[in-house]
């Protein structure tokens, strides 16, 4: 489990993540320097950078939770005993799991209801639903990413560094 999830969150995620940011990137840099440089503007490059980061942020979710990047409160579980820490830390893995399941869940409801009425976007005229497949993907990567956690043990959290 441990190499597939490697592949999975290092190989395909975390390169998603990046080109997806950087495509928002360049669809913003390009918007401001056609606007402001040539008067003119690029009609796609806003729906080309909101959508790419929505992407983006689903990938980057689901791998800064399996690096246990994402933000923690640890004053309380830092305090307890080492037994009831990492009791505490599968409790918060489940309802991660939970969470993104439930996202995963809603999210391919709503892409498959867009998918039917065949909702297109305003200037790429491209099918909405593919936007909204970000939230069962998303959601599943971040569940994997849960199920990795509660295997391995994993705590919720990276220590917390100096400030």
């Amino acid at each position: 489990m441990q190499r597939l999830a490697d592949v999975l969150f290092e190989r395909l995620a975390t390169p998603l993540a990046a080109i997806t940011l950087a495509a928002a990137l360049v669809a913003m840099g390009g918007q401001v320097v056609f606007r402001y440089g040539l008067g003119a503007s690029l009609i796609w490059a806003e729906e080309v950078a909101r959508y790419a980061l929505v992407w983006s942020t689903m990938f980057g979710a689901a791998v800064a939770y399996r690096q246990g990047g994402h933000v923690a409160i640890t004053d309380l579980t830092a305090r307890l005993p080492e037994r009831l820490s990492r009791q505490v830390g599968r409790a918060v893995h489940l309802l991660v799991f939970g969470f993104a399941a439930l996202v995963a869940w809603q999210g391919w409801a709503l892409a498959l209801r867009t998918f039917a009425r065949h909702q297109l976007s305003p200037a790429l005229q491209i099918d909405i639903a593919w936007i909204y497949l970000a939230l069962p993907v998303g959601g599943v990567l971040v569940m994997l990413a849960a199920l990795e956690a509660l295997w391995t043990g994993r705590p919720p959290a990276a220590p917390a560094g100096p400030p």
